[in-house]
């Protein structure tokens, strides 16, 4: 039965929210516009949303601030501490993008409450403590700051080793705004990079809706259509649902 509204129009169907996330360097943002434009062939509507929102956002701004070493040494701070303010951000966000579920869009995140969950997580070696962690987490994102909740999060994956090549070779032929002429603490920082892919694998593995993306091959990067097909391929059922 088709639900209508108090016109008796047909209300739309709830949309979908799909994050994109992964190890630094991934691909993430190649791989959510590769998504959007075939998600847009297919005649779906979709919006797109990215976190931290260096640009718009009051806290993403912060957040550019911190990464630039411009007040602290990030890496250090603690997990909850840090967590409140990538959430904050997301915060800022909440109302476009439950109008846009509400209009049946699909909303692709480029990172959401997954990040925290990844890079926070990390921070975090004890499975108990960690596990804690997330309920805190969860309880923050999803319940004072309600904003809605995924259906699906696709998680790049790339080796650690590979990954310092592709950070070098973007530092090199690009420059990110929020950070100046200064590096991302987070990405110069090895140790946090492999926590940060340690505890996404755990999560891939024990967290609903997770899907793991291995995008390499024998040790080299596959191909960015290669990735985008798999991705797809995941995420079309649930879409349709």
């Amino acid at each position: 039965m088709v639900k209508k509204n108090k016109k008796g129009k047909p209300t739309p169907r709830r949309g979908k929210l799909i994050v994109i996330d992964g190890t630094d360097s991934s691909g993430k943002a190649t791989q959510a516009k590769l998504l959007i434009g075939h998600l847009r062939k297919d005649r779906q509507k979709v919006k797109v949303v990215d976190f931290p929102n260096y640009y718009s956002n009051f806290f993403g701004a912060f957040i550019g601030h911190c990464l630039s070493e411009r007040y602290y040494d990030f890496v250090k701070v603690h997990p909850k501490i840090a967590s409140a303010l990538y959430a904050a951000d997301r915060y800022e966000s909440k109302d476009k993008i439950i109008k846009w579920l509400r209009d049946g869009n699909v909303v692709i995140a480029n990172r959401y409450a997954s990040a925290n969950q990844i890079h926070q997580g990390g921070k975090i070696a004890n499975t108990k403590k960690r596990k804690s962690f997330l309920e805190w987490l969860a309880k923050m994102e999803y319940k004072v700051f309600k904003i809605p909740r995924p259906d699906a999060v696709i998680y790049l994956d790339v080796p650690i080793s590979i990954v310092l090549k592709l950070i070098k070779e973007r530092n090199k032929n690009s420059n990110r705004g929020y950070l100046g002429k200064k590096k991302d603490v987070h990405e110069k920082d090895v140790n946090f990079l492999e926590n940060s892919r340690k505890s996404a694998l755990w999560l891939a593995e024990t967290q609903k809706n997770w899907i793991k993306i291995e995008c390499a091959k024998n040790g080299f990067l596959d191909t960015r259509e290669n990735i985008h097909r798999e991705i797809y391929g995941k995420i079309k059922k649930i879409i349709k649902k």
